[in-house]
């Protein structure tokens, strides 16, 4: 069936190539002289990202593409069962041909100046170089394409969907309303398991992260050397949408209630997402300071703390048509 190609592209060639071979297809013809004698040939299906592709290659030039040149050789890639494709649905496509040297003993790459990536749809199932090797050039054995009447050529296929995530990253340092006061009730000195504050609302920033609150995490330590002798204190994020990653650097300070000069800081910062929601710090503060009859940290079974926020990320995404 008679195919058509936007405009003729402009070949690039890598004479220096690679000596690597293509990762998805690579066929040795084993009569250079028969293959010149067919109009057409089309290789077997190989597989490249999700999809069947085959090369179809005209060793006496394309007849089908305007403007034909008989002294070239002409390669495609084709899609093979397109109907696979919505109607409006494209795949984008990087692919590159090869042709083995075998003076040099690498592949030489062939690919499209400026058309670096194409787009296969129902309607476009053919792309490729029209003009793709001389024959002149193919011919010759010192160019070395061809020996003892072998040849080799070969595709490699990177598939992509046509539609990408776009993302866009905003930072907001000390955001309005940025502090707040928690506690952990009937907070428990002896107690092995973690201890979590109520959930609470930093910044009045609905917009950056939808439904997401935050708490405070608390437990003695449990590993290492030092273990059960450290207060551990993680801010963690509840609600983030999943494959999005917030940035969130905050100070988190344990109050004192008997003497407020006397408390713990520590300035924490990481990537939070729905698969890591946590950042903070293993040695937070000594638990001895907890256990002090009288240190002011543990009131009446409260243990308090200030929480403010001094840089968080606002992520907002998209699709795009590529």
């Amino acid at each position: 069936m008679p195919h058509t190609v936007e405009q003729q592209p402009k070949r690039v060639v890598d004479l220096a190539g690679r000596s690597l071979p293509p990762v998805h297809y690579e066929v040795e013809i084993n009569s250079v002289k028969e293959l010149l004698e067919l109009h057409k040939y089309e290789s077997g299906v190989f597989e490249a990202g999700g999809y069947g592709w085959s090369l179809c290659l005209h060793p006496q030039g394309d007849p089908d593409h305007e403007g034909n040149d008989p002294g070239f050789m002409s390669l495609y890639l084709s899609m093979e069962e397109p109907n696979k494709l919505g109607d409006d649905e494209r795949i984008v496509v990087d692919y590159k041909f090869f042709a083995f040297n075998y003076e040099s003993w690498t592949y030489v790459i062939f690919t499209e100046k400026g058309k670096e990536l194409r787009a296969f749809s129902k309607a476009k199932t053919k792309l490729g170089l029209p003009n793709f090797l001389t024959l002149e050039t193919f011919n010759d054995p010192e160019n070395g394409y061809c020996k003892d009447d072998h040849c080799i050529f070969g595709a490699e296929v990177m598939v992509s969907k046509s539609k990408r995530k776009m993302e866009t990253l905003t930072i907001v340092k000390d955001p309005p309303q940025n502090t707040i006061t928690c506690e952990i009730r009937q907070f428990s000195t002896s107690s092995k398991h973690p201890q979590y504050s109520k959930a609470f609302k930093v910044g009045g920033w609905d917009w950056y992260i939808p439904r997401t609150k935050k708490k405070l995490k608390v437990f003695r330590q449990r590993n290492g050397a030092q273990q059960g002798k450290w207060l551990s204190v993680y801010l963690q994020a509840q609600g983030l949408r999943p494959r999005i990653k917030m940035y969130v650097e905050a100070k988190l300070r344990v109050l004192n209630k008997t003497d407020t000069n006397n408390y713990k800081e520590e300035t924490v910062s990481g990537w939070l997402s729905d698969k890591n929601c946590n950042c903070g710090r293993p040695k937070f503060m000594a638990w001895e300071d907890l256990e002090k009859p009288n240190g002011g940290f543990v009131n009446k079974k409260e243990l308090a703390f200030e929480v403010k926020i001094l840089v968080i990320s606002n992520v907002e995404r998209s699709d795009e048509w590529v």
